[in-house]
């Protein structure tokens, strides 16, 4: 039996709750502050895991940043893709599982924004994640994480 994060089923029927226009308007200011939060200010190689349709990813493009988001929902990364074209931003939306993604040394920085953190029933698997996410810096990288618990959510 599968976990309950991966039921795509789910991800799709509460898509216009959790990325209704309104989450997609403040996207941009939520990357402007967790990016003031670095200090980042020239365009940085970003890795946006668990970027679901890619509110984030395409704010931190459309302020120059270069950013692959990975996300295991095919659906949400074909959204993510239509609306960058439709924006006109270059960014690169790959399909994949976190717990096993790895590029080493290749970001200047890793972000997971909008509660993407903490899905796993095994805490291992968050380990797992965190140590992907780890190697995949540049020496010097940075990670931004915003979370909220359960009891904030439901």
């Amino acid at each position: 039996m599968s976990q309950w994060h991966e039921d795509d089923a789910f991800w799709n029927a509460f898509y216009p709750v959790m990325f209704s226009d309104a989450r997609w308007a403040v996207a941009e200011a939520e990357v402007q502050s967790g990016m003031s939060l670095l200090g980042a200010i020239e365009p940085l190689d970003i890795l946006d895991f668990c970027c679901g349709p890619g509110r984030h990813t395409l704010a931190m493009a459309k302020f120059g940043h270069r950013v692959l988001g990975v996300d295991r929902m095919a659906s949400y990364l074909e959204i993510g893709r239509q609306k960058a074209k439709e924006v006109g931003v270059d960014v690169v939306f790959e399909r994949g599982d976190v717990r096993s993604f790895r590029k080493p040394e290749s970001f200047d920085c890793a972000v997971s924004l909008f509660t993407s953190f903490g899905y796993f029933d095994d805490p291992a698997d968050d380990i797992t994640l965190l140590e992907n996410v780890y190697a995949s810096l540049r020496p010097g990288g940075k990670v931004l994480m915003d979370m909220s618990g359960q009891e904030i959510i439901a």
